[in-house]
């Protein structure tokens, strides 16, 4: 079995702070799912190997899964979660490389 690492996206917090308490509760209860299987979400198009975790029917969470570690790239309202991960994705990758 994969021992998952999960990491935060340089802006990650600055998207948590703006969340109220409830959601960060589920936020960190949806964390622990996700390292346990990370792949078990809908793969998002646009982004290799992105997947989006539904926080509320509003609230969104977007990883990004590479070798054993898991990218926490955005959380916050559905839209602007989709909108900015593939900027972050983006970025993220140029520092990998």
């Amino acid at each position: 079995m994969i021992e998952w690492i999960i990491k935060l996206h340089p802006d990650f917090l600055r998207d948590l702070d703006k969340l109220d308490k409830k959601h960060i509760e589920i936020f960190y209860k949806k964390k622990e799912k996700i390292k346990q299987n990370p792949l078990r979400l809908k793969h998002l198009s646009g982004g290799e190997n992105c997947y989006r975790e539904e926080i509320t029917r509003s609230i969104r969470l977007v990883y990004y899964v590479e070798s054993n570690t898991i990218w926490l790239l955005t959380i916050g309202p559905h839209d602007k979660a989709y909108k900015e991960y593939l900027k972050r994705l983006h970025n993220l990758r140029q520092k990998l490389k």
